[in-house]
């Protein structure tokens, strides 16, 4: 992980520039005014980006990675972010919403947060008993005093307040006793009663049904101009896309350059998608098949890979968080550009790294977030670290079909080695030799060499 710092001491190799002059000189590279002050004072582009490691911005990272990064490192890179991001999908799938859910809940109304819900105040026993105790001991001593006043007087006090009363209900219409026991009877009542029949109502209810219709209307248009998306089909484009990307970083020909523009304009909106048209803009000409040569323009092929990086963090589903994807890609970009990992080793296998993924189980797609499947799987509080441990263990498990996702059991089962560079059929050891058989016992991978369709 990042965290550890380890790529303090690793330096970057696979890449075109060098200091950040050269890349706002050459490929259009604008520095945040919000960064500038990091900025200040540095123009090597590597201690830029492990400054920003550094600081856990890996975003920033990424993106001025992206920039320096030789043009089919670069490719590979991303390649592998998407191929990460596919394997995050095996344990927790997305699924995608339906537009006929949206305003559909109108006469529900707002839902109220919990912090902002008041409970009415319930009573307090030891209050209510304290205060009938209090309403006994002034009726006692109420008592206790008419006794204590001679009988003659006290009938001739109650015979005046009693004249007195008559002339108020003779000019008011109600006797004084009479309008106390009717106010105590009206403080038990609600003083602001609703009336159902009230007109806001009436004009709320016709608001209520205006909003579903013109609701209805939008869903029944959108999805009249917007095909439904089929996941077999995506994911069939999305492949197609990734195959022309891998290709092109095996072998950058004009061939393969064109292919990525075919099949990336057909899913532009898919991280595959992008990241094949950011792999004819590497190219570097735009008319591959033409003789004549017009350049790419500056910053357009690093541009797209930083795209296609925010496309994969923000994809919905899977188990890492938008910040913890960014850390993972930062990973493994600095084995890229370091060296550590390309794309020979998995020339070798059978397959492209992205076609030995299993499909993942869409008929258990949900929208659950990556925060809601930590909390739920109990890692959510986890340090950084030992977070990551879990996830890639729980990863390699998904790839050899034995995690929670795979066979619906839950706990945590022996982890498996994690993918190596030639995807997960092979298995990388520590020391970085040669890739072993594949897990699943059969013979070692045989060498292909891709050849463009």
């Amino acid at each position: 992980m990042a965290d550890k710092l380890d790529w303090l001491n690793k330096h970057l190799v696979a890449v075109r520039y060098t200091s950040i002059k050269d890349i706002t000189e050459k490929e259009d590279y604008n520095i945040r005014p919000d960064l500038a002050e990091l900025y200040a004072g540095v123009d090597s582009a590597e201690t830029m980006i492990f400054k920003f490691a550094g600081l856990g911005r890996y975003k920033c990272a990424g993106e001025l990675m992206a920039y320096i990064a030789h043009r089919r490192a670069a490719v590979w890179w991303v390649y592998r972010c998407v191929v990460s991001l596919m394997e995050e999908l095996l344990i927790n799938p997305a699924g995608e919403r339906d537009i006929a859910t949206i305003g559909a809940d109108i006469e529900k109304g707002p839902e109220i947060p919990e912090f902002a819900k008041v409970e009415p105040p319930k009573p307090d026993p030891e209050l209510v008993a304290q205060m009938e105790a209090n309403i006994a001991k002034m009726q006692a001593d109420y008592q206790k005093m008419r006794a204590m006043v001679d009988p003659e007087m006290l009938k001739y006090v109650e015979d005046a307040v009693e004249v007195a009363f008559q002339k108020f209900k003779a000019v008011h219409g109600i006797h004084p006793m009479d309008l106390l026991e009717q106010l105590g009877k009206r403080i038990g009542e609600d003083p602001y009663p609703i009336d159902p029949n009230s007109p806001i109502f009436q004009e709320a209810a016709k608001l209520k049904a205006q909003l579903a219709g013109v609701q209805k209307d939008t869903v029944e248009t959108i999805k009249s101009v917007l095909p439904p998306k089929i996941p077999a089909h995506q994911k069939k484009l999305s492949d197609n896309a990734l195959a022309a990307a891998y290709r092109w970083v095996a072998a950058p020909g004009p061939e393969n350059a064109q292919r990525c523009l075919d099949v990336g304009n057909e899913c532009p909106d898919q991280p595959g998608g992008l990241l094949s048209l950011s792999a004819f803009w590497s190219f570097g000409n735009l008319m591959p098949a033409g003789d004549q040569v017009i350049p790419t323009p500056p910053g357009l092929a690093s541009n797209g890979l930083t795209q296609t990086l925010l496309l994969c963090a923000l994809a919905p589903g899977g188990v890492r968080k938008v910040k913890e994807r960014y850390a993972e890609y930062f990973r493994l970009g600095v084995e890229v550009l370091t060296g550590a990992d390309n794309w020979e080793a998995s020339l070798a296998d059978s397959k492209m790294p992205h076609e030995q993924l299993s499909e993942p189980d869409w008929s258990k797609a949900t929208d659950k977030s990556a925060a809601d499947w930590q909390a739920e799987a109990g890692i959510a509080d986890l340090g950084a670290e030992e977070k990551e441990t879990v996830i890639k263990r729980m990863i390699a498990e998904a790839l050899a079909g034995t995690s929670p996702a795979a066979n619906g059991a839950s706990g945590n089962g022996a982890a498996s080695a994690p993918a190596g560079n030639g995807g997960p059929a092979s298995v990388t050891p520590p020391n970085g030799d040669t890739p072993q058989a594949a897990p699943n016992g059969g013979p070692p991978p045989v060498y292909k060499r891709w050849k463009p369709e």
